[in-house]
């Protein structure tokens, strides 16, 4: 049996951000440079998608219009940046693949009808200039100006943001059930389009307010312990708000017009005060979420909702899998694990035997207090560039944007801390408060170190507390993520990616515990292990460990040439393209070295 803690203590240095349910929640961003090494390619896309003639639609209710040509020439009475710069990624250069990376973010649009109906849409006679935001993964955003003053932010979906029409539609909806119902700050909309091929512009738009306001990351750095305890009390306030309305099904909310003549019931959901209240303004339809189309699962064919029971929502997830790892060209990297000689290799049957051992367990997975896995809307990515503050009183919110790819699912995969105070070093559990550090043994750099981690984790220490007496589901939740339970339902969303050694080593040690589950007294463990079977699933997740150590050793030497999102900007292409086989075959080599030794 490989030592790896002493792998670790050489290869581990640089750690990943600790989120408060023990996950780690960036790594997927990863997914793009897994390694230099690695054989899986991943499998192309056309740039060029359409929406299929049977799917709804929705077009903020203007005439509607088969559009055969358009233009991409920029109107010379606006000042907007050339054709490459708006309908291009030009944030940075990618590693890996990149003539797919910047087909999956191209978007071409007539530039002079989306002006014109971003005019009209604030009463203005003409758009004076045209800014592009700093370019997103998924998205294109604009800044608008108009002759009266005014200014609108454009938001136009990449090829990769997800499935043609249900993603802008559903984003429509949400914000507008947010805003209205849930009293949400949130961008006011004026116009929008999901069907691209029915309207002038050319493309999928939002149209929607500018917010006055200053990102949360402009102000966080600076802001006093007190002022960061009021903007986490605010969040917690809107989550409260987000925990006490309910749903009956799981999906992602639309417009019923968008469902016009099919047979989809109006929107039931439970309100604050425990009533039961039809909306007929919106339905539940197929999910938008991101692992619903994310690293191929777009081009599969599965089961995409909405589902009435949390019984079936879970058993799609594996029946999903299950159906992108059978018929998926190639199966990608993981973002997680380094791949090469000595390190764990990902197999189709390895996954497949994973999400069949979840489809074995999953009735018993399930939280005793069912009401843990009620559906709900939750913004889950509260980072500092998604919060704006009032410039003249920052401790208050004024919006929160970036409502795409929300799915209604079980609260206990959408309780967790907002992402601003995640941090480097050990995760707060329970209420209780962190201990002081003591200086004594320290220098001054590592005091300074201590100091900051002791003031982060009293952050999170106050806002568990917050929760623990104002959301109490939800911190039952924190409770329930903390159970082997929860951590068998989380793998599986991602076993086409990544986690199916973890997967079955926990699988084989539940049967330890077997009875102390929900439902499980009196029954049998439902799984059956050979001891070579055990024994492949103990290596596999020694390897897998060894992988992921690998990887984390890779960040470590590359520093800040590592390409995190799968790309680096323009002037460190050429150098990183140098440094990365490199250094993944140094780190190899240091595995090698390791597994050489304690064999």
């Amino acid at each position: 049996m490989l030592h790896l803690r002493k792998f670790f203590r050489i290869s581990n240095r640089t750690e990943g951000i600790v989120t408060q349910d023990g996950t780690n929640r960036r790594l997927p961003s990863l997914r793009m440079i897994a390694s230099a090494t690695a054989l899986a390619v991943r499998r192309k896309y056309s740039s060029a998608r359409t929406v299929p003639p049977s799917a709804p639609n929705k077009s903020s209710g203007s005439t509607q219009r088969e559009i055969s040509t358009w233009t991409t020439v920029i109107p010379p009475e606006i000042d907007a940046p050339d054709p490459a710069e708006l309908f291009n990624f030009t944030r940075g250069r990618f590693v890996r693949d990149e003539e797919h990376e910047l087909a999956q973010r191209r978007r071409e649009f007539n530039v002079g009808e989306l002006a014109r109906r971003a005019a009209r849409a604030v009463q203005a006679d003409r758009c004076l200039s045209i800014k592009k935001f700093t370019d997103g993964m998924y998205n294109r955003a604009l800044l608008l100006c108009m002759d009266n003053g005014k200014e609108v932010v454009a938001k136009i979906p990449n090829p990769n943001a997800g499935q043609p029409h249900f993603t802008t539609a559903s984003e429509v909806a949400t914000m507008k059930f947010a805003r209205e119902v849930l009293k949400t700050p949130l961008p006011e909309v004026y116009d929008w389009c999901s069907r691209a091929q029915e309207t002038p512009v050319g493309a999928e738009f939002i149209l929607m307010e500018k917010l006055d306001g200053v990102e949360l990351q402009e102000v966080w750095p600076q802001a006093t312990l007190e002022d960061r305890l009021e903007l986490i009390k605010a969040v917690a306030a809107y989550q409260k708000s987000w925990a006490s309305v309910s749903f009956e099904q799981f999906g992602s909310l639309y417009f019923a017009e968008d469902f016009e003549g099919e047979n989809i019931p109006t929107l039931v959901y439970t309100d604050d005060q425990g009533r039961r209240v039809e909306d007929p303004r919106f339905v539940i339809g197929p999910s938008t979420g991101r692992e619903m189309f994310d690293d191929g699962r777009g081009d599969i064919e599965f089961n995409r909702g909405p589902w009435s029971s949390l019984e079936e929502y879970h058993a799609d997830i594996g029946r999903r899998e299950v159906a992108c790892v059978q018929h998926i060209s190639h199966l990608p990297p993981s973002p997680v694990s380094l791949q090469g000689p000595g390190l764990y290799q990902p197999t189709r049957e390895k996954k497949v035997a994973a999400l069949e051992c979840y489809l074995k367990l999953l009735k018993y997975l399930l939280p005793a207090d069912r009401s843990l896995g009620s559906s709900h809307l939750w913004h889950d990515d509260l980072h500092v560039g998604n919060i704006f503050v009032d410039p003249g009183n920052r401790t208050r919110i004024i919006g929160l944007i970036d409502w795409q790819s929300i799915e209604l699912s079980p609260i206990y995969f959408k309780a967790r801390q907002p992402c601003f105070i995640d941090h480097k070093g050990p995760a707060m559990h329970g209420i209780e408060c962190p201990k002081p550090p003591t200086y004594d043994h320290l220098d001054e750099k590592e005091k300074k170190v201590a100091r900051n981690l002791f003031l982060q984790q009293s952050l999170c220490a106050m806002y568990r507390l917050i929760v623990y007496h104002k959301i109490p589901k939800v911190y039952s939740c924190f409770d329930f993520q903390q159970s082997t339970q929860f951590t068998l339902l989380l793998l599986a969303r991602n076993i086409l990616i990544d986690g199916e050694a973890s997967y079955l080593k926990h699988a084989c040690e539940l049967e330890e515990n077997w009875e102390t589950l929900s439902g499980a007294q009196g029954i049998a463990f439902p799984l059956t292990f050979t001891a070579a079977e055990r024994q492949r699933i103990q290596e596999d997740k020694e390897s897998a460990s060894l992988a992921m150590g690998a990887m984390r050793r890779l960040q470590e030497i590359l520093g800040e040439y590592f390409p995190r999102e799968g790309y680096v900007p323009k002037d460190r292409h050429k150098e990183v393209l140098d440094a990365l086989p490199q250094a993944t075959n140094y780190v190899l080599s240091e595995v090698e070295a390791f597994t050489n030794r304690h064999e």
